[in-house]
């Protein structure tokens, strides 16, 4: 049985994404990176695993960039776990944009419709999305 709940790392498809972090800047950077295109160039139904990874990669880089960290486990992940997050900012954005105001073509928007949770997961990304959406 796998992770399930509203936060943005309460699902397994964020943490398989987090568990290819080491501790190499620029190939954190790049893995992150890789999980938030999956679910921006993809032209077809993008499936609630990769949603729920280039959520995770996008909160950490939000996180990152001065929002609070869900839990202390986020806290210690990101001291062990180097990323330039300043590169990242946009595509974070932009993925939390895509997985969260899409309804049309992705899963993870989806479930949590039928669910009758959306609001409650989107507004729990809700302090990542103002901290990306923040120029520098």
């Amino acid at each position: 049985m796998g992770a399930w709940d509203y936060g943005p790392f309460d699902n397994d498809g964020a943490w398989d994404r987090i568990a290819e972090l080491g501790d190499d800047a620029a190939a954190n950077t790049e893995r992150l990176e890789a999980a938030m295109l999956e679910v921006l160039v993809v032209l077809d139904y993008v499936e609630n695993p990769e949603a729920q990874g280039a959520v995770g990669a996008a909160v950490l880089t939000a996180v990152r960039l001065g929002a609070p960290a869900p839990s202390e486990r986020i806290t210690e992940l990101l001291a062990a776990h180097p990323f330039d997050a300043d590169d990242l900012r946009d595509l974070a954005r932009r993925t939390l944009k895509r997985v969260t105001e899409n309804p049309v073509d992705n899963e993870w928007h989806d479930l949590w419709l039928e669910s009758g949770a959306l609001d409650k997961a989107v507004g729990l990304l809700a302090p990542y999305k103002a901290v990306l959406e923040t120029e520098r």
